[in-house]
């Protein structure tokens, strides 16, 4: 057979498709080897040059601080030495083998000389069985080197992956071989030119091209190597384009994310910190790469709830407390192959449901004791009167009208939480146009007048004639200023003196004062005033029949109406309570 022509030929494109085969696999292969090798060599030179920026910070008269360089390399990724000018070790990566040794001690090697004279030096060599790439840079300070930064990685891993590809290339030559046999003389002078253009547009894959294209002229074996090939290229195309777009998506639900997202390499430090768990945390990304989570939270249990996760291997749910802030963490180790190559930490901030949760119990507690004391008051009054009470007219008319008192004091309770839910669930009806506040604190003064004759007080209002109009609900904002001049009533002693004033408060507001010469309010207890049934006498507000909730429905009715409102106090000098509203202008009536 190999004396015919055929048999000759068949060799002959045999040879030539072997031949071709391996050009192009050698081809692909250097030019791959030196595309991986290369990306681990520039990867090198722009981690010792962002290091060498960083390590600038550490400059003091034109030296590196040793203690501060060490102290930083401990949570610097990979295997690291840095250098002082005279090749002392100051400074080691946690990955180095024998750090502790090195450090203090002078290293000389032939890769780290050319640096000194500030040359970057850089190398491929082997550590035992290990294929490596070194490189030394210079540290430099106003033109002169102050230390060098010696940088080492493995390059195991590209050579895999070009072991793979030889694997691959083999294939596809053992393939080609086998269609040569069989098709023969009759197609060998279809053969070289899709070779041609195989070796052509394996080198433009290589090189990362995969728009590139072998025309397929046939369907033959060569035809379908070809229509492989291409599709290949286009599988590889899509896949890059969908690794690209699940990682932008990825990117952008981490950065977008409401809720803080920490992930952990195998040894428990941090690898990644999203923007939500940032501003939990009070800390850059790059500030917390390397670290331990609990050296962002001391004391707050996530390192307990992180060692139980490790120890069972399952999720784990606990409420960790910051100084400002409750999280929820959800701690999820990974596995793989009975490894655990890293842990994955969600915190949901739950700072304001807890706030809400306590407000709501307090708020639950407040109510439950505001009722509870008046039905226990009316209990014992009827109880008394049932046993006989009843027959002494004089007792009969004292305790019913204890019980009318309490009766009243449940019943205005209830209206001002019937207000207050109205106003926070929007339900409140507002009847909005021009007042005359000065008319309106006249008439308010003028239904308490008994309150005031009884306790001998001094009231004085005075109106400014420029004051405008205010844009507000005549009833609401004298029910504001009923509960504010009741208040100064309730709490000034007898002879004192109450004042009030209204005046313009700019071009766009109208500004009340309610000022009195009473008892006054602590400074500690100014911040919380405003809060529902808080009082700062407990036993004297109750007993003057007030509920807590004053103060707090003038405060919301006053916001609500677009107004602010403000306290000062002084004990044993009086209170001053300030409030404003929008003025009824011209412009405010048309859109009111």
């Amino acid at each position: 057979m190999f004396r015919s022509i055929q048999g000759k030929l068949v060799v002959v494109y045999l040879l030539l498709i072997v031949v071709a085969m391996e050009l192009a696999s050698l081809y692909l292969l250097r030019e791959l080897e030196r595309s991986y090798i290369g990306k681990v060599q520039d990867d090198l030179h722009q981690s010792a040059q962002l290091l060498a920026g960083q390590l600038s910070n550490f400059v003091v008269n034109d030296r590196l601080d040793p203690e501060a360089v060490e102290r930083y390399m401990e949570r610097w990724p990979g295997e690291v030495l840095v250098l002082d000018a005279n090749g002392v070790v100051i400074g080691a990566t946690a990955r180095v083998a024998n750090r502790d040794e090195l450090l203090g001690l002078k290293f000389s090697h032939d890769d780290v000389s050319p640096a000194f004279f500030g040359n970057t030096n850089r190398r491929i060599g082997r550590e035992g069985t290990q294929r490596m790439a070194y490189e030394a840079v210079p540290i430099t300070e106003a033109g002169n080197v102050i230390g060098v930064i010696y940088l080492k990685d493995s390059l195991e891993e590209a050579y895999a992956r070009l072991q793979d590809l030889r694997d691959i290339l083999l294939v596809a030559t053992l393939v080609a071989m086998a269609s040569t046999v069989v098709l023969g003389i009759a197609l060998a002078r279809t053969i070289t030119g899709p070779i041609r253009e195989l070796t052509r547009t394996a080198a433009l894959i290589a090189g990362g091209n995969f728009d590139q294209q072998i025309p397929v002229r046939s369907s033959d074996e060569i035809g379908r190597l070809a229509e492989m090939f291409n599709r290949m290229s286009r599988q590889l195309k899509e896949m890059m384009s969908e690794i690209q777009e699940e990682k932008s998506q990825a990117e952008a639900i981490l950065t977008h994310m409401a809720d803080g997202l920490m992930a952990l390499n195998g040894v428990g430090r941090i690898i990644r910190l999203n923007p939500a768990a940032q501003r939990m945390f009070q800390v850059r990304e790059l500030e917390a790469l390397g670290r331990r989570p609990e050296e962002l939270a001391a004391d707050s249990g996530l390192e307990e709830a992180l060692e139980e996760a490790w120890q069972q291997s399952a999720p784990v749910t606990r409420q960790i407390r910051l100084k400002d802030r409750v999280l929820q963490a959800y701690i999820t180790p990974l596995k793989s192959d009975g490894r655990h190559p890293g842990t994955v930490i969600v915190f949901h901030d739950i700072t304001e449901w807890e706030r809400l949760e306590s407000l709501r119990r307090e708020f639950v507690a407040n109510v439950s004791h505001e009722l509870k004391t008046p039905l226990t008051t009316i209990k014992s009054y009827v109880e008394t009167l049932l046993d006989g009470a009843a027959e002494d007219p004089e007792v009969r008319d004292r305790f019913l009208r204890v019980v009318d008192g309490e009766t009243e004091r449940m019943a205005r309770l209830v209206r001002d939480l019937l207000r207050l839910t109205q106003m926070d669930e929007g339900r409140l009806r507002w009847n909005i146009g021009p007042q005359d506040i000065g008319a309106l604190v006249a008439e308010t003064v003028g239904r308490l007048r008994l309150q005031v004759d009884r306790k001998r007080l001094s009231v004085q209002w005075e109106v400014d004639p420029a004051t405008p109009p205010a844009l507000c609900d005549y009833d609401k904002i004298q029910q504001v200023v009923t509960n504010l001049l009741a208040n100064a009533i309730d709490f000034t002693p007898n002879g004192g003196q109450i004042r009030i004033t209204v005046a313009p408060d700019g071009p766009k507001a109208v500004r009340v004062t309610i000022a009195d010469t009473g008892i006054g309010i602590p400074a500690e207890d100014l911040p919380r005033v405003f809060e529902r049934f808080y009082r700062v006498d407990k036993a004297r507000s109750r007993s003057m029949g007030g509920t807590g909730l004053g103060l707090s429905i003038a405060k919301q009715i006053v916001e609500l109406s677009g107004g602010t409102i403000a306290i000062a106090s002084e004990v044993n000098r009086g209170t001053t309570v300030t409030f404003t509203l929008p003025a009824a202008t011209a412009e405010g009536v048309s859109t009111a």
